[in-house]
């Protein structure tokens, strides 16, 4: 088997519009689209069928992030180092200063301020509202994501 790329990263959010609002806002995905329960099979629908159960978020022209509407979650299970799970969502940017600067400007959480990795990356560190950890990265000459080790 080979895999071209990654298609998307799915999250169950506590507040779809709340979650929705802060990857548009803050970190500028574009919703591209939405599912309703009503396009789910009949009896799948529930008592609200016009309302949303996915928002597709697009990161980059193939690249998407699915929120699913919280109905149906029993608990909040952000995930934790202590943990075999999922642990974080890495995004890109081309400037990690800057990045940190438009989450301040929008009173996103910094949960760490760029740092210079060991493996010679800028990295930082925030949450969405949900508690699940997004870390920013900016490769340099040296780091080994692009240069190799």
């Amino acid at each position: 088997m080979k895999i071209k790329e990654l298609g998307h990263v799915a999250f169950k959010c506590r507040d779809l519009k709340v979650s929705e609002a802060f990857y548009r806002d803050v970190l500028g995905f574009e919703r591209k689209f939405s599912l309703k329960y009503a396009d789910r099979a009949p009896e799948e629908q529930g008592d609200c069928p016009e309302k949303e159960w996915i928002v597709y978020m697009k990161i980059t022209d193939r690249l998407f992030l699915e929120l699913f509407d919280p109905e149906g979650a029993v608990r909040s299970c952000a995930p934790d180092w202590n943990c075999l799970n999922y642990q974080h969502l890495a995004l890109i940017v081309d400037d990690i200063f800057e990045a940190e600067k438009e989450l301040k400007k929008h009173n996103a959480p910094v949960d760490s301020a760029p740092v210079l990795g060991i493996d010679n990356t800028w990295q930082m560190w925030s949450h969405d509202p949900d508690g699940n950890k997004i870390e920013f990265m900016q490769y340099t000459e040296k780091s080994y994501q692009t240069a190799g080790r």
